[in-house]
Formats: C-alpha cells, sequence, structure tokens
C-alpha cells in the first residue's frame, strides 16, 4: 500500500508540472515542423513499414507518440482463415484466446490484462460495451481494415479513453485518387467458405464524392473431431473420439463509407456499417442437447467534420456515432430445466471533438467524448425477469508535447479524466432499482529521446482505469447478484525501451526492440461464490504484471525475410482470496513467441509460422494446467497480373488446444483462397 501512496504523489506532482507546462508560453527550441503526413512505425513482429493510409486529423503521428505501438499491414490482415485476433496475436505483449472452432468468440490479452481490459476502436469508435465482456474481434471483417494499430500499457490522447492492458485501433479503407476493387473466395477444412468484395475510390456520380464499400459472407459448421474427455483428465477409460456438436457459425457484413470535399480545410464522411451473426453454443461436454443458439445483429453508423488547417494553426474534428444491438441467445432446454430465452439490446449514441495544435516546437491536443448507452435484456421464459441499465460517460483528455534539441527529445505530458453516471431497474420485482457514480483523474508522462541515427528510447508511466461493467455492479436474478459498492480498477503503468534500425545503406534491412513493462493493478474485481452457490463481484484481488517483450525482424534483397516476438511475462495475483496469493493470473502464458520465415518473389511466396505459448492454467489456484501449445502453419501463394492464389495449412500437429477448458478449437485445418485485385 506504502508503494501505491508513493507512486500516485508522483502522478500528482506530474499534474502540476503538466499544468505549468500548458500555461507556460516560452520556447526552448526552434526546431521546424512536425511532420505528420504518414506513419513509418514497424509491422506487429513483421518489419515491414505501415501500408500507405492516408493520414486524417484524429490519427496518432508517429513522432506525436511515446508509447508502444505496432502496426499491422492489411497483407497480414486478409488471411484467409484466421481472425483478427489471432493476426494482432503475433506481436509481443499480446495473447489470443479463442472460444472454440472457426469464426467463434475470440479476445486478445494485452501485457497480462484481460479482454475487459482492452479497449478496441473501430476508426476511434469505441466498441467496448458497458454491459461487460471484452470485444469479440471475430465480429470485425478484415476485409474492410486497412491497417490495426495496437497500442501497449499506453493509450494515445486522440483514442481518449482509458485502458488498463491498452487498446487496438482498427482503421477501416480510405479512398484513394483512383478507383480499386477487390475481392476474395475461399474454402477451407470442417464445411468453412468466406466470399468477401470491396470497392474504394473516386464517385463523380455522387456529386464528386469518394467511396468505400465491402460485402463479407463467412460460415464454417465447426465439425472438427477431437477427443472428449469427459471432464475426467486423470481417467481415460471414458474418453471418446467425437466430433464438434453445435459450433457452427454464419456472419454476413456490409460497409459502405462516403467522403466529400467541402472547401481547401474541410471533409465530411458518413459511415455505415452492418453486421449480423448466428452462432451454435456447444456446451463443454459435447452431448447433442447442447443445442443453444445465439443471434445477434449490429447496424453502427457515423457523421464526421475534420477540419485540417495545417501548421501554426487550430485543426478540428466532430463527430456523432450511433449504433443498435440486438442479441437473442435460446438454450433450446425444456422449461421444466430452467431454459433460458434471452432477447437483449443496446443502444449507444456518442459524439466526440478533437482538437489540435501543431506549432515549430510544441503540440498540443484535447479531445472530449460523450457517450450515452442503453441495455434493455428480457428473458420470454421467466416472468420476473426483465432488467433495463442506462450509462452516462464523459471522457475529457488534454496532452501537451515539448520538443528538444532539434526535436532529438520529446517530453509529453497528458491528463484524462472522466465522468460515469449508471441507473438500473428490475421490472416487476417490486421495482428494484441501483445506481453508480465514478470520476477519476489520470495522469501520463512520455518521454522519447534519439540515441543516434539508429537508437530510440522510450519510457513512459501513467495511470489507467476500467469502470465496472453492468454485470458486475447489478449482475442478474438467480445465481448471481450485483455488487453497487465496486470501486473501479487501477493500474499504475511503467514501460521503458529501446529500437534500433539497421542503416538504410545496407543491403540487409534489419530492425530490433526490446521493452521491459511493471504494472501494478489495485482494486481488480473478482467473482466469488457463497455456501449457497451465490456469485457476487468484489474488489478483492491485486496484481503485479512484469515482463520483457523483444522484436526482431531482417528482410533480404533476395526477398527472404524472418520475423519474431517474444515475451517473458510474471503476472503476479497477489489476491486476498486464499489460494490465489502468489499465482498466475488465470489465462496468461509465462512464454509467448511467434517466428516468421518468409520467402517472396514476382510469383511466389512461401512462408512458415511457429507460434508458442508455455505454462498457462485455467484457474486462479493454478491447479488446472493448460497444455503448452506449439502451432506450425504454412503457406504458399501463387501470384498473377491482379491475381492471387493462396493455400494455408495451419496447425500441422493436429493437436486440439483448449483455451478456455472445456472448449476445444480444431486441429489440423486447410484453406484455399483466391484474391483478386488491380
Amino acid at each position: 500500500m506504502r508503494q501505491v501512496c508513493s507512486l500516485r504523489r508522483v502522478f500528482f506532482a506530474l499534474s502540476l508540472i503538466f499544468i505549468s507546462c500548458v500555461i507556460s508560453t516560452s520556447a526552448s527550441a526552434d526546431i521546424g515542423p512536425i511532420l505528420i503526413t504518414g506513419d513509418e512505425s514497424e509491422g506487429a513482429s513483421t518489419g515491414t513499414t505501415a501500408s500507405p493510409v492516408p493520414f486524417a486529423i484524429g490519427d496518432t503521428a508517429e513522432g506525436e507518440f511515446t508509447g508502444f505501438r505496432e502496426v499491422i499491414q492489411k497483407e497480414q490482415l486478409q488471411q484467409a482463415g484466421g481472425s483478427l485476433a489471432e493476426v494482432v496475436a503475433n506481436g509481443s505483449g499480446v495473447q489470443f484466446k479463442q472460444s472454440g472452432g472457426i469464426g467463434s468468440h475470440s479476445t486478445v490479452s494485452l501485457r497480462g490484462s484481460s479482454a475487459e481490459q482492452v479497449n478496441v476502436y473501430l476508426d476511434g469508435i469505441l466498441l467496448n460495451e458497458a454491459s461487460g465482456g471484452g470485444v469479440n474481434l471475430s465480429d470485425i471483417e478484415l476485409m474492410q481494415a486497412e491497417q490495426v494499430e495496437v497500442y501497449k500499457g499506453t493509450v494515445p490522447v486522440q483514442l481518449g479513453n482509458t485502458a488498463i492492458g491498452g487498446a487496438i485501433n482498427i482503421t477501416t479503407a480510405r479512398s484513394i485518387g483512383k478507383p480499386v476493387s477487390s475481392m476474395v473466395m475461399g474454402v477451407g477444412s470442417f464445411g468453412s467458405s468466406r466470399f468477401s468484395a470491396a470497392f474504394r475510390g473516386p464517385a463523380t456520380w455522387l456529386n464528386d464524392q469518394t467511396l468505400v464499400g465491402s460485402f463479407s459472407y463467412r460460415q464454417s459448421a465447426n465439425d472438427f473431431p477431437f477427443l472428449n474427455d469427459n471432464g475426467t483428465n486423470f481417467n481415460t477409460a471414458d474418453d471418446l473420439s467425437e466430433r464438434r456438436n453445435n459450433a457452427q457459425t454464419r456472419s454476413v457484413s456490409g460497409f459502405l463509407k462516403t467522403g466529400h470535399k467541402l472547401g481547401d480545410y474541410l471533409q465530411l464522411e458518413h459511415a455505415l456499417q452492418v453486421y449480423d451473426r448466428e452462432q451454435g453454443v456447444a456446451n463443454w461436454n459435447n452431448t447433442a442437447r447442447g443445442a443453444g443458439q445465439l443471434s445477434s445483429d449490429n447496424v453502427q453508423w457515423r457523421s464526421t467534420l475534420r477540419h485540417d488547417a495545417g501548421v501554426g494553426s487550430w485543426s478540428s474534428l466532430w463527430e456523432l456515432t450511433g449504433s443498435i444491438k440486438n442479441e437473442l441467445f435460446d438454450d433450446q432446454k425444456p422449461v421444466e430445466e430452467s431454459s433460458q430465452l434471452v432477447n437483449s439490446g443496446t443502444t449507444v449514441l456518442g459524439a466526440r471533438g478533437y482538437w489540435e495544435l501543431i506549432q515549430k516546437e510544441s503540440s498540443v491536443s484535447a479531445s472530449v467524448r460523450l457517450r450515452s448507452e442503453a441495455l434493455d435484456s428480457i428473458n420470454d421464459r421467466v416472468q420476473v425477469n426483465s432488467v433495463s441499465a442506462k450509462r452516462q460517460r464523459a471522457d475529457i483528455s488534454v496532452q501537451r508535447n515539448r520538443y528538444f534539441n532539434s526535436a532529438d527529445s520529446m517530453l509529453s505530458l497528458s491528463l484524462a479524466a472522466f465522468i460515469v453516471d449508471d441507473q438500473y431497474n428490475i421490472e416487476n420485482f417490486a421495482q428494484a432499482r441501483d445506481d453508480y457514480q465514478s470520476s477519476k483523474l489520470l495522469p501520463q508522462l512520455g518521454f522519447s529521446h534519439t540515441l543516434s541515427d539508429r537508437w530510440l528510447l522510450l519510457a513512459n508511466v501513467s495511470q489507467q482505469s476500467r469502470v465496472p461493467s453492468f454485470f458486475e455492479l447489478f449482475g442478474s436474478q438467480g445465481i448471481f447478484v450485483g455488487n453497487s459498492s465496486l470501486q473501479d480498477e487501477l493500474s499504475n503503468n511503467v514501460d521503458i525501451g529501446l529500437k534500433w534500425n539497421s542503416d538504410p545503406s545496407q543491403a540487409v534491412d534489419r530492425k530490433l526492440s526490446a521493452s521491459y513493462f511493471y504494472s501494478q493493478r489495485e482494486d481488480l474485481i473478482v467473482r466469488t461464490f457463497n455456501a449457497r452457490g451465490i456469485g457476487r463481484s468484489q474488489n478483492l484481488a491485486s496484481a503485479v504484471v512484469s515482463g520483457l517483450e523483444f522484436t526482431a525482424a531482417a528482410a533480404w534483397p533476395a526477398g527472404f525475410s524472418l520475423d519474431a516476438a517474444l515475451t517473458l511475462q510474471d503476472a503476479e495475483n497477489r489476491s486476498l482470496v486464499s489460494g490465489s496469493t502468489g499465482k498466475q493470473l488465470p489465462g496468461e502464458a509465462e512464454f509467448d513467441g511467434a517466428l516468421s520465415a518468409k520467402w517472396k518473389s514476382d510469383q511466389w511466396k512461401i512462408q512458415y509460422e511457429y507460434k508458442v505459448s508455455l505454462n498457462r492454467h485455467y484457474d486462479t489456484a493454478n491447479f488446472l494446467d493448460a497444455a503448452d501449445q506449439r502451432l506450425h502453419n504454412v503457406s504458399v501463394s501463387r501470384y498473377w497480373k491482379n491475381w492471387r492464389l493462396d493455400v494455408e495449412l495451419n496447425n500441422l500437429t493436429d493437436r486440439n488446444y483448449e483455451d478456455f477448458n472445456g472448449y476445444p478449437t480444431p486441429g489440423r485445418v486447410g484453406f484455399v483462397s483466391v484474391f483478386y485485385q488491380p
């Protein structure tokens, strides 16, 4: 506790320093304008530069961010069989979890965080919901993604919300000067298939507007074979080789975005996304009666006005957003077995403003986000089980960057504040009501220094927080009750690291990075159960997560390249719950890595990937060990003028690994895909 208090004193001192820097008008150096025309950060364990996404107001410029960011390019995002979570997990500090077969619920963990402690954004719009649970990255169609940025430990002011683990921002395609069409068709193991098509470019028939659009369809029967041990790990007598029951998935999505230039400095943009998913919900023991179904549909829209005034003047972004999501879960059990038919609806309305001033010796940025979210849920098979909850949230972030020594050094100071107000109501149950309010002021300090033409030093200290979800605060009737006296989860994050690039004149392009991270987390929310089996969320846990991250990449002129990412992590649970103290946080691997070897010519590309994840546990007491994962993947691509043929074979050893106990993933999986793009 003494260490926590000392850190808070440091943060308070940093807040005073920040205020003095903001009101200070003296210039320390004349270093020239900051270039924000593009981003040249390295890809996630790829060693290649970021794809040429046109820079826009609201993006995070490389020279204005001191945190650790990895950029994933479009070519990697178009893997036929992979989900976004799998692709993101190729980077250091990122771990991937999947609840079953192809297209099933998948999330990522950043630096030992839970999925709920990772914020996910689509073009800067937060996708996390107040109802709880991490964002299902399988719902993000890769065809519409142009690049993905992974921010670990530190969240840039442009995204405007705090997150204990970090953030992921998916950038959709932006129109370019000439029309471009693309298409992919593919088939794979276990009844899997995919069709996607996309277009971007000018649309003269829309009064010279630009147009970006995509359509995608995916499905999988997911009837893969696996060894069912019937929950008895030490008794092989009841083990059976079976096909997975009721794990099928189907998803359809459409995306449309238009842009119109209103003048020399103004750009207006509208975007609409529609998503529909049908998924079977398999149970852990794979019984034929486990025929639950989850149906969901989601409509999202946004309108954005950007004013790009250039260096020396205030530029701004104004945005209105909205979404409507409906989910229907049917466990398809007889009524006498406490069956559920839960119909839920979530409505979100939001607005944000962003302003930035780029000057010769400094920059100032500010972000304001307003969000109103409403959840209504009813179990149609239970008369007294209708709940509604509302959350009003405001986030404000301010950042000041100062540059020294001809821009060789940068000091970044920022403050993030939020206010949350929740209201909860249970209908037809004595009109039970509850509420929750919270507010926080969270400082952040970053520093970068160019040691030489080859070396870059980065260091950051920040406070991050997570507000409890509706489920944790208010719960549901039956075997779980809420706890409106919960406190926000809080994390003190520190990281420091080095990046190195080889001399551009050398034949072999090499890149290295190494970083150390430390996170002290307090008031973590855990679920406890009493003697009657009734569960309740409580602030009983604390944790210290520390580790080392390494990435390396090398590319030879002959087309051969190597990429590697490695994470060594200690996620020590310091919970007050007996039997958990000193153990590793569940689901977090102590050793996680990825290695990729690739050879590419004008007509061919051959790639081998090796992924490893060791020393994981399913439970907080670390009694249930998860099997170590070692995945071998190979792919071969053949290029023609406008076409590409991909053949992928993943998980060559044909092992059914389990990220969640009792929910196996497929073994060996193959895909054949055809891409078209002029």
